[in-house]
């Protein structure tokens, strides 16, 4: 696990993001609830495009985030970067944001999404937030992770994050 800056935004190319979808989630009345699921088989970021799933757009997404002190980490293995996770420790008074957290496909079910967890957890907890936010991809094993760690559905959901990513599930996770 590494501590990483704004010139290592470039390891996002190395992350495969591929993934088949047996599972989805909605949120309905308050209420976790699966529904059918709109894209079984997720591919990988677009290399070369500019669209919202390129690698570009990953950058640009994370790069005012770093810029404006979110801590970002890696996971490697020697040189192969595993995982990369963002969290911004001052989103709000006592909230952190887990902004982004891939494992590449080759590397789930390994530990890795645990050890960015635990780094970005305790980035927040040393920057004196209290609860940390997810807005989470709707799919199986991405709510499924965050739930196993101790989030719970965000009541209320943020206002902001929510009106970028309606369809995403929006966790908290308390860090008292």
């Amino acid at each position: 696990m590494r501590t990483l800056g704004l010139d290592d935004l470039r390891l996002i190319a190395n992350i495969d993001r591929s993934e088949h979808v047996e599972v989805e989630f909605a949120v309905r009345n308050g209420k976790l609830v699966e529904r059918p699921v709109s894209m079984t088989d997720i591919p990988s970021w677009d290399p070369v495009g500019t669209g919202p799933y390129s690698i570009a757009a990953q950058i640009a997404f994370c790069e005012p985030l770093i810029a404006g002190g979110a801590s970002f980490f890696g996971a490697f293995d020697v040189a192969e970067v595993l995982g990369l996770a963002v969290v911004d420790v001052s989103f709000e008074p006592s909230i952190a944001w887990l902004a982004f957290l891939y494992v590449s496909r080759p590397f789930r079910g390994r530990g890795v999404a645990s050890a960015l967890w635990d780094a970005a957890v305790a980035a927040a907890a040393d920057a004196n937030a209290t609860s940390v936010y997810v807005s989470a991809v709707p799919t199986g094993s991405a709510v499924g992770f965050y739930l196993s760690r101790g989030c719970a559905l965000a009541e209320p959901v943020h206002p902001v994050l929510y009106t970028k990513e309606p369809d995403d599930i929006h966790l908290t996770c308390s860090l008292g």
